[in-house]
Formats: structure tokens, sequence, C-alpha cells
């Protein structure tokens, strides 16, 4: 099978503590124009005309942002999965040689090697980020190319893009923001409804869970234990 994954980063601080959030959302090659159309026209239905984000959540587009999680939900062959990384427990001095965007980019590693899979190919569209070290993208792009040679799958590209152009990479922001922002407790709001709505659809009580293991399933979350 052949996938396209959208990948977005999310950070949240509150009362004191301070997550950060990777997400990956899997769509099936052969699906990704009929899936990204489809998810445009309901946005063009719900008059979201901008882009739209987590922290875009409010009162007035509640109702419409749940409409854009059912459509996560409710279309076949989507995929979604998060790393939540508490920021108090990276060291980064002891395991990262004091480069906090290496730790970044370690954790990214890590939230998209499980779901590397045998026989898959694959091509990945991360949010552009401004990077301080020359050449990360291309670290990674090695550390998976790594991964998949062992998995017996293929990276056919390590792309970068501008998320406020790719509406399904602003859908992997939305589902990104609301398991970073839940992990802080103190979401209240329009947010609380729209994390309380996905994790419904899930079928939980709120979305501060972890995943029991890595499988390929719909929504999978991936706390990582720091060891510290």
């Amino acid at each position: 099978m052949k996938y396209v994954v959208y990948c977005d980063e999310s950070r949240h601080d509150a009362q004191n503590h301070r997550y950060m959030a990777i997400g990956g959302l899997w769509v099936p090659e052969p699906k990704k124009t009929d899936v990204s159309h489809a998810f445009r026209s309901l946005c063009r239905e719900l008059s979201l005309n901008a882009e739209v984000k987590w922290n875009k959540t409010s009162e007035a587009r509640l109702a419409s942002y749940k409409r854009l999680v059912d459509f996560f939900f409710d279309t076949p062959g989507l995929k979604f999965r998060v790393i939540v990384v508490e920021h108090s427990k990276i060291d980064n001095e002891r395991f990262h040689g004091g480069d906090s965007e290496l730790a970044f980019y370690k954790f990214y590693y890590q939230m998209l090697k499980a779901w590397i899979l045998k026989g898959n190919e694959y091509l990945l569209l991360l949010d552009k980020k401004q990077n301080c070290a020359v050449g990360r993208y291309g670290d990674l792009r090695q550390m998976l190319d790594r991964r998949a040679k062992n998995a017996e799958a293929i990276i056919r590209d390590l792309t970068i893009i501008d998320s406020s152009e790719t509406p399904l990479a602003q859908l992997c922001d939305i589902l990104t923001g609301a398991v970073a922002a839940t992990y802080c407790v103190d979401t209240k709001g329009a947010k609380s409804a729209l994390a309380n709505h996905i994790a419904l659809r899930i079928g939980l009580q709120h979305l501060r869970f972890k995943s029991a293991s890595p499988h390929f399933n719909k929504f999978n979350v991936f706390q990582i234990n720091l060891g510290l």
C-alpha cells in the first residue's frame, strides 16, 4: 500500500506544564485526491474559507470544527498517530548533545517509525519549520530510510509543505493540537468541547490516554516515557 502522511506539531503551555505533540495523518495515496477534494468541499460548505487549525477553535466555529473532526472518523482509510512529549522530562544535555532541535527531530522519528510497515511506500509531507541547523530534514530522512530498509518498506520522498495551503495538513493540526492541549488539563471552552468530541468519537472520556500498542489503527496516542 502507498500512503501520503501529513505531519504537524503543536505545543501547549498551562499551569506550569508544557507539552509538545507531533502528529501524522495517514492517507492511502489512491484516495488522496478524492479525500482532499471532499475535505475542501466540506470547508466551503461550512464557510471556512481561510486556514482551519486548532488555535482557531472558537464558540462560533465549534459546530463546524466538529464536522471536520467527524470527516476524519467517517472517512475510511484515514488514520492518525501522535507522540506526546512532556518538556520538563527532556534532558537535552544528556541525550541530545545540548541540541533541542536535534531532540525534536528524534521525537519526529519516533512518531513515524512504528507505522513504517513492511511492503508499504510513503510520501512524507512535513509542515515547514525554520531550523537552526542546515540539513536537519536530510538527517531525518536518513533515519527514516534506515528504518524503512529494516522494515522492507520505502520512503519515496520527504517533502516540506506550507500547511496553510494544504487542507489535510490542517486537519492533522486540529487533531494534534487537541491532544497536546488536553494533556495540559486546563483546556476550557470551545477547545475543551472539541477535544471531548474527538474523545467521544474514539469511545473514551478524554484524550489524556496512551494507546496500548503502536498497532496501526484509527487514532493512536504514544506518550513517550523518557525515564526521568
